[in-house]
């Protein structure tokens, strides 16, 4: 019975244990806050993507690719055409697509197998699928490759409008660069 008194705690004791605690719950909070606002200020960010045009319908038939930078000189990205709707494609047939050509394992360059309609990396071999959102198939590659978001106007121009993810070796893809000329 005595240890039981002996560690019994004094309620100044008490009191402080819950003065922590309202402290840290409240650290907490304001950290969900921060995150909240910085997200905020990050997808303000992406609003902020150039429209630049890539191209026409015209000249792009089924199977056709196109290479060009976006959002800013030497991001190479791969425009395909596959002529039938796939995940997130533009135009009447829905089967115009865009994504980065940087791997996202290391960088390497990512480019359109005619044989399988994949884009593969040439230095690690990791196989991506853009008729499923550039969705990583096998590979070291740890994420699906960015993809590019496409809009089509009424004469058939087709315009980079954005990018989903982030673009290997960037930690904003609209900083540190020259923008591409819309």
């Amino acid at each position: 019975m005595c240890e039981m008194e002996g560690n019994r705690q004094s309620p100044s004791e008490d009191v402080s244990r819950r003065s922590v605690l309202k402290t840290v719950g409240l650290a907490g909070a304001a950290a969900a806050v921060s995150l909240t606002v910085l997200k905020g200020k990050a997808d303000a960010v992406s609003e902020t993507y150039p429209q630049v045009k890539i191209g026409n319908i015209k000249n792009l038939p089924a199977g056709k690719t196109l290479k060009f930078d976006y959002p800013l000189v030497g991001r190479k990205n791969i425009l395909v055409n596959f002529g039938c709707s796939v995940e997130g494609g533009v135009g009447a047939d829905k089967g115009i697509v865009a994504y980065s050509s940087f791997c996202t394992h290391l960088g390497c360059s990512v480019d359109i197998d005619k044989e399988s309609g994949m884009l593969i990396c040439e230095c690690h071999q990791s196989v991506y699928d853009p008729k499923q959102s550039g969705k990583v198939l096998e590979g070291p590659a740890p994420n699906s490759l960015p993809m590019l978001s496409l809009e089509v106007d009424k004469n058939g121009d087709i315009y980079a409008v954005g990018a989903a993810g982030l673009i290997y070796g960037m930690r904003n893809n609209l900083l540190d660069g020259e923008e591409v000329k819309k």
